[in-house]
């Protein structure tokens, strides 16, 4: 959604309008963006909730260094081994979720509204919204499993479908009188605690409460390339170096070839595949250092592509806000792997808990300060022109979302495709020669065939 204040986009008419709603009350783009993730967990509850796990947020504004508050899943080391080899579904699948911790964190650090004042539309939003496709095609999918009538009631009114999530809005109301540290030091610290520790993770509420000191904020890493800067998520524990790698290679690739033509699809499907090979492929390859984006996009790009581990579906949640002083952010939040995460909830609460085991259990997670982080591939990004232009951007996609964010962006500002053309634009993903998919439909035939 558009005004005269800024621009807001998001999963769900409903948490954009959240964020709409905010920029006109004033509120900068954090600000928007912290309300319209809440409402987002109250109205796309297939794809993120309370219970969920954020990801990352990427802020720049003006007057600062562009920013990345890191709140992608975590669990305390010690406990990594009671994830390994999970399967199935219920409390042994998820981890301490962060959603409310990654948020709080970054309304206190670069917002300028209150925490009441920005939860406020996802309050109302618990009392009764009208559900779109995409949520009812994922309530039909879980049609049956308790957790749907703990959390869920319905009723079918003019509009369409009506939900609401009593529980919640008692849960949300709490949450805006009392504020967010009692998410993690009250009572639903001892509850949440009690079932991941009797699903066998040993979870104490000291552990629960630590989720918020989990929260990291840093400087964003970036990479030029010709006259754009790209910001994007840590190294290492997001996909934000493949994006580079994608982003790179079309920069390169768009000054001596036509993007796409079938010999420029195919080259640059070979460096994304070489880039996904070598960093899951190579025994250093998923380990980057800020300073040594481009070289090791260099040593991607001499990589030989080799069979890739195969990756799991994923499904992320993903927005954007602009208000009228220049403040961007892009922001991703996710459940996991499935719609509704791991298909419970915290009894009494509404809260649907996340999917995060799967990601700890994949990847070796990196260890620091006594908490292991997944490795996942969540990547938004903003892009800064020379030209004043920016871009906030992000999609859902599993391993694709790298490769997606890095095709609209390298054709945008390299291929002069106008960014509406180049979100449209048909996309490609390669991690070797056995696993590469190409959306033909939105191809010319010799691409396609080629």
């Amino acid at each position: 959604m558009k005004n005269a204040t800024g621009a807001v986009t998001a999963s769900t008419a409903h948490a954009a309008a959240a964020g709409e709603q905010i920029l006109r009350t004033g509120g900068n783009a954090v600000d928007a963006a912290v309300a319209t993730a809440l409402a987002s967990c109250v109205c796309d509850p297939a794809n993120t909730g309370l219970g969920g796990f954020g990801g990352h947020m990427i802020v720049a504004a003006p007057s600062r260094p562009p920013a990345c508050i890191d709140f992608n899943v975590w669990t305390p080391a010690a406990s990594v081994p009671s994830y390994r080899g999970i399967s199935g579904l219920g409390p042994k699948a998820s981890v301490i979720p962060n959603v409310v911790a990654g948020l709080s964190a970054t309304l206190e650090a670069f917002g300028s509204l209150t925490w009441a004042d920005v939860i406020a539309p996802a309050v109302a939003l618990a009392d009764g919204f009208v559900v779109g496709p995409t949520l009812e095609q994922a309530l039909r999918d879980v049609k049956g499993m308790p957790f749907v009538d703990e959390c869920f009631s319905f009723e079918q009114v003019p509009d369409g479908l009506q939900l609401r999530q009593p529980a919640l809005a008692r849960v949300l109301r709490d949450l805006a009188e009392r504020g967010p540290r009692w998410f993690y030091e009250g009572e639903l610290a001892g509850l949440g605690s009690r079932w991941l520790s009797d699903a066998g993770h040993d979870t104490t509420p000291g552990q629960w409460a630590d989720a918020i000191e989990a929260v990291t904020i840093a400087s964003s890493p970036s990479l030029s390339a010709n006259s754009v800067r790209l910001y994007s998520s840590p190294l290492g524990t997001s996909g934000s170096i493949c994006m580079f790698a994608t982003v790179d290679a079309g920069a390169k690739l768009a000054t001596g070839a036509d993007l796409e033509s079938p010999a420029g699809i195919r080259a640059w499907a070979e460096r994304i595949a070489a880039a996904w090979s070598y960093r899951f492929g190579a025994r250093d390859g998923n380990t980057i250092g800020d300073d040594e984006i481009e070289a090791w996009i260099a040593r991607a790009a001499a990589f030989k592509p080799s069979a890739a581990k195969a990756a799991e579906g994923g499904h992320t949640c993903h927005l954007n806000t602009v208000d009228r002083n220049g403040m961007i952010v892009a922001t991703t939040l996710t459940h996991g792997m499935l719609w509704f995460g791991a298909r419970w909830a915290l009894p009494g609460t509404g809260i649907v808990m996340n999917y995060g085991g799967r990601a700890v259990s994949g990847a070796a997670p990196k260890i620091s300060g006594g908490r292991a982080r997944a490795v996942t591939n969540m990547n938004p990004t903003v892009a800064l022109g020379d030209d004043g232009a920016a871009v906030a951007i992000g999609s859902p996609g599993a391993r694709r979302i790298s490769t997606i964010v890095g095709l609209v962006l390298a054709r945008h500002f390299f291929g002069g495709v106008p960014l509406q053309e180049a979100l449209a634009r048909g996309r490609f993903h390669a991690e070797n020669a056995e696993r590469a998919t190409l959306e033909t439909d939105r191809f010319p035939a010799s691409v396609a065939s080629g």
